[in-house]
């Protein structure tokens, strides 16, 4: 839910992508409640398309450079949602963290280097 911010003080959001395999998990389990007490920030977990959905590369030309990543662009995706709307959770769009473990750690690392990556 949405937390309530006093006055015009907005927290920094820590985005937290799940980990455990490119084939199956979630980031429901996962509760940000206790971090984002203790640290006085925002907690976003996302989902994003695993397996055969969201890593097989269906491309057929070989010279392609444009693989079909769609787990990783689900992620990017979520990204530019929060740029968009965490002001409406209380949360700085300016002061955003991407954090993950596993696998989810793996397509941060991936992500950094992506343009497509909203600063």
């Amino acid at each position: 839910g949405a937390r309530e911010s006093s006055g015009t003080q907005k927290y920094p959001v820590m985005v937290f992508v799940h980990g455990e395999s490119y084939e199956w998990n979630s980031g429901n389990p996962y509760d940000g409640s206790v971090l984002a007490s203790f640290g006085q920030i925002l907690v976003v977990t996302i989902n994003y398309r695993l397996g055969i959905l969201g890593f097989l590369n269906a491309n057929i030309d070989r010279f392609s450079k444009a693989p079909a990543n769609y787990g990783l662009m689900d992620i990017i995706a979520a990204l530019h949602w929060i740029q968009e709307n965490i002001e409406g959770f209380g949360g700085d769009p300016r002061s955003v963290t991407l954090a993950g473990h596993g696998t989810g750690a793996a397509c941060v690392h991936f992500l950094i280097a992506s343009a497509a990556v909203p600063e």
